[in-house]
């Protein structure tokens, strides 16, 4: 099993300080500032453990922990009465030690001394709890034994120990559990995630005139009341929507919109016959009661997501938002309710196939990649909120959307046609299905490493604009900085490859400062070079060639990065292979591996 990864670390130990820190007893014994702040972490470490585990407001958790100085292996002691379980806890915040023999061995003889009441041993933490703990083992039914740890394995010799005690007749013990519970990277990371995570829509949804279809799928359409699913998109927001392929667009940006709240506005009566229809889909339907009043079914829904018809309802919510005093009850709108996971191979189908039928862009299908979501939650916690669906309020310094996204994560990319396809066909990196896109979003891809390349592309773009301003009118400078700008950046970002891929997200501030120097020298040179190579044409043409480019980018690099004595060079250039991805490869990538960091 895979030590948990450094960024996801990097987000734990954010949450750890911020969260449970300030919450944990203080430290008994004195040290250094740098030690004991290694220590708090690994202290709340256990109260992070409580909270995910057993649902703990992170004021119980922290006060469940009992790890200092002399603890005898026990980090955290909870009874938890729902269960009547006691839990005691080890854990180990390291990012790439197993959790050892030794580790173990502690533990086995702390919850020795505390099944034995034998309370002398150990710290004020404990003792200071003797009457609490004492009750919970009076009262418990179970005992829970729990090793929460970041790093790649438990050695073998550590379950051997842990296995003696618990298989220990003389404990005289039955209620201990005859199993260690392990909490590691993978339920870490996925409780990270969580916490950024729509949160599932289980509601119950009213029909009338319905139909039931069992085969092949399970499905029920009829006709719901727009003032009902406006009032659930009052209260669930994104979460309704959360595997459609676009949020609300807003009625300003839409004529369909603006058509939708006119209807509603001039004749609600018939907007049934006007609107083709809302779908969903859900994980579980389940027939209740009917009203004979006005024939109404009622449907208790779970797992629920809008995948088509999301501008229908949400110009409706916001139409009874902007005119309190109107009426849509008389808006009836066709729903149709498909039993399948959202995130399923079928789900997705149905997303894909409803929404063709509309005019959309082939981006907006992005949605669909369960990558994209990955990425939002690990972005959310960096302060920053990712919007890889289309919607009204992705805007701000803080929001980054996917088609910058994908500007800014093509020029990272040492394949050469990356900057003419920025220039000439951004479209074509847009398409979930092409090798383009899925090169650009690796499942390795970070929040963190897309984060950090924004702040650096936004930082390296406004000083390139600010030189094309600043240069002549009609000038051939002016025209070099505004068509080699792709090269520009592509260039800077391979020299900031270190700072995107750290764990922790850049100090933006920081960022124009760090290139000031280099990039003035990269734009020298780039004029220079542009000089000498645009004599018989002009700098838009040259700059959508891919011949043209990937030429100009070799040249550019072995420049910039002060690679004129290194002999490697000659020779690949002379090396034109047909069957390479891209033109000049091994000359490209080898100068890309060279590029000095900042």
């Amino acid at each position: 099993m895979p030590a948990l990864e450094p960024h996801y670390m990097a987000i734990l130990q954010k949450i750890l300080a911020e969260r449970f820190v300030p919450l944990l007893p203080p430290l008994l014994g004195a040290g250094k500032p740098e030690e004991q702040a290694a220590k708090q972490l690994s202290r709340a470490f256990s109260a992070f453990a409580l909270n995910k585990l057993l649902n703990l407001a992170p004021k119980d958790a922290a006060a469940s922990v009992v790890d200092d100085f002399n603890d005898k292996g026990l980090d955290a002691i909870h009874y938890h009465a729902p269960t009547q379980t006691l839990y005691l806890l080890q854990t180990k915040l390291k990012e790439s030690e197993q959790f050892k023999q030794d580790e173990a061995q502690s533990f086995c003889s702390g919850v020795r001394f505390l099944l034995k009441q034998d309370f002398t041993s150990f710290n004020e933490n404990v003792q200071n709890r003797k009457a609490e703990i004492e009750s919970a083992l009076d009262v418990c039914s179970h005992i829970k034994l729990v090793v929460p740890y970041t790093g790649d394995s438990v050695s073998k010799s550590a379950i051997d120990a842990l296995q003696l005690l618990l298989e220990d007749d003389d404990l005289d013990e039955e209620r201990l559990d005859k199993q260690v519970e392990y909490y590691a990277a993978a339920e870490i990371t996925r409780d990270l995630l969580a916490e950024q995570a729509y949160p599932p829509v289980h509601t119950d949804i009213a029909l009338q005139k319905h139909v039931r279809i069992e085969s092949p799928r399970t499905t029920y359409y009829g006709i719901a009341r727009l003032a009902d699913l406006a009032t659930l998109h009052k209260d669930k927001g994104k979460a309704l929507y959360e595997r459609n392929i676009r949020y609300f667009l807003g009625s300003s940006r839409s004529d369909v919109n603006r058509a939708i709240k006119a209807t509603l506005r001039d004749d609600p009566g018939s907007f049934f016959y006007l609107n083709n229809g809302v779908t969903a889909v859900c994980d579980d339907i389940e027939p209740k009661g009917k009203n004979p009043g006005n024939g109404f079914r009622k449907f208790k829904v779970r797992g629920l997501s809008v995948i088509n018809g999301a501008q229908t309802v949400a110009s409706a919510a916001e139409f009874v938002a902007q005119h309190p005093g109107s009426s849509i009850e008389d808006a009836k709108v066709m729903l149709t309710l498909i039993k399948a996971p959202a995130d399923g191979p079928f789900g997705k189908r149905v997303t894909k196939a409803r929404n063709h039928q509309n005019p959309v862009q082939t981006a907006n299908f992005a949605s669909l990649d369960e990558n994209q979501e990955r990425l939002r939650q690990e972005i959310a916690h960096l302060g920053f909120a990712y919007h890889y669906r289309p919607e009204a309020s992705a805007t701000g310094p803080n929001a980054v959307s996917l088609d910058e996204a994908l500007r800014v994560l093509a020029s990272r990319q040492d394949d050469p046609r990356y900057a003419v396809w920025l220039k000439s066909e951004p479209a074509r990196l847009a398409n979930p299905e092409s090798a383009e896109y899925q090169t650009l979003f690796p499942a390795t891809l970070t929040g963190t490493a897309l984060v950090n390349a924004v702040l650096c592309h936004r930082a390296i773009r406004a000083l390139v604009v600010d030189y094309e301003q600043k240069a002549a009118a009609r000038s051939q400078e002016k025209l070099i900085y505004r068509h080699a700008i792709h090269v520009i950046t592509t260039v800077t970002m391979k020299r900031l490859r270190q700072r995107i891929s750290a764990t922790a997200a850049i100090d933006q501030g920081k960022i124009p400062e760090l290139l000031s120097q280099p990039l003035d020298q990269l734009r020298q040179q780039t004029f220079d070079l542009g000089q000498q190579r645009l004599l018989y044409q002009g700098p838009l043409a040259y700059f959508r060639n891919q011949g043209s480019v990937a030429s100009f980018l070799a040249d550019l690099m072995e420049t910039h990065f002060a690679l004129d004595n290194d002999r490697a060079i000659a020779p690949l250039r002379n090396i034109q292979n047909a069957a390479d991805v891209y033109p000049r490869k091994r000359l490209i990538d080898y100068l890309s591996s060279k590029a000095p960091q900042i």
